[in-house]
């Protein structure tokens, strides 16, 4: 109202000499346009350097989620490849160790058969003993029986010249017998 007033005055008072650069409300409005302006600008920049600072701020957490990710990756790959070694590793062991076991049957199996021929063998060696033994026993049990029956007859048959000359003659072809025993 006040610049209302004024501008009312002067209009009146000087109506010939109006020009534009003289009117008051052209310099105000010349102001308020500089002052807008300058709130603009200083707001304008203010308002940048936040958003810029947000914008920054926003980058830098992307490229720190990206580093992230990358490292997270790499993780995953590292992991991936262990875990593939350690099946390989656990795959190999458990062959090597059936391949092992194999041997160790055949080990065992072999030194059960050898085991067993060696004491078949001394098994058949004992019997074998066993048996000449008891031939040797028979023989000298049939020898002591043949000597016994012979002497019974010898001195129920044989007495006096007869038997004396039977008795000679057997010495006297002791050294033969055991000539051809001896050879």
């Amino acid at each position: 109202m006040i610049i209302s007033a004024a501008l009312a005055s002067t209009t009146t008072a000087h109506p010939a000499e109006h020009s534009l650069f003289q009117d008051p409300t052209f310099w105000v409005g010349v102001a308020f346009c500089i002052t807008v302006f300058a709130l603009v600008k200083l707001a304008g920049q203010a308002v940048s350097a936040m958003l810029q600072s947000r914008a920054d701020k926003i980058a830098k957490q992307l490229n720190e989620a990206a580093d992230l990710r990358k490292q997270a990756q790499k993780l995953l790959d590292d992991y991936t490849a262990q875990q593939t070694g350690a099946e390989q590793t656990a795959r190999d062991a458990l062959a090597q160790a059936e391949e092992n076991a194999e041997k160790f049957k055949e080990t065992l199996l072999s030194d059960f058969e050898n085991k067993l021929k060696n004491r078949e063998t001394a098994a058949e060696q004992r019997l074998d003993r066993a048996a000449r033994e008891a031939t040797d026993e028979i023989r000298a049990l049939a020898a002591d029986v043949a000597m016994k029956t012979v002497e019974k007859l010898l001195t129920e048959k044989l007495t006096g010249e007869a038997g004396q000359k039977l008795i000679d003659d057997a010495i006297d072809s002791l050294p033969e017998l055991f000539k051809d025993r001896v050879a």
